[in-house]
């Protein structure tokens, strides 16, 4: 934990080698203790240090990996956040539709785990996704938000 937390902090300082470093350290070791709850942060946050490094591909990976043991641990939580990250993730690369598919299921599983926050930050993502989408893309974004059943689409911040 301790050296998970280091990572934390060097990538609070936009030391994304040190922040590297750390997140492996602590990921080797909860690998070797069976942690794997321990495992998918570790993964989760190597996947925050690529994002903010514009590793892209590489953020998605450790994304993924993270989320699949979320999923077969049934950590709703934590796959609501995996699904948050790859939301905004896919909304850097342009990828709207993508996007809002992640962000909508982060939403509405924050919502199942009773954690306001989580589903606020989850619609407040999706809004700017939907305002930096081109039009086509907003409509699309629009349409997935009515078929998920969310009820009237937030136009203001964190309706």
């Amino acid at each position: 934990n301790s050296y998970h937390n280091l990572g934390s902090v060097a990538e609070e300082e936009r030391d994304f080698t040190g922040a590297r470093e750390w997140c492996l350290k602590s990921l080797a070791i909860f690998q070797q203790q069976g942690n794997l709850h321990g495992v998918a942060n570790s993964y989760h946050n190597l996947g925050s240090v690529a994002e903010e490094e514009r590793d892209f591909t590489g953020a998605r990976e450790w994304y993924l990996k993270s989320l699949a043991i979320f999923e077969q641990q049934g950590n709703l939580h934590g796959a609501a956040s995996s699904y948050g990250q790859l939301g905004i993730l896919a909304r850097l690369q342009g990828h709207f539709e993508e996007s809002g598919k992640w962000l909508i299921r982060s939403i509405v599983t924050f919502r199942q785990t009773n954690d306001e926050h989580g589903r606020q930050q989850g619609i407040g993502n999706f809004q700017i996704a939907h305002q930096r989408a081109p039009a086509e893309d907003q409509q699309k974004l629009e349409a997935q938000w009515r078929d998920a059943g969310l009820g009237e689409f937030p136009t203001s911040p964190l309706e």
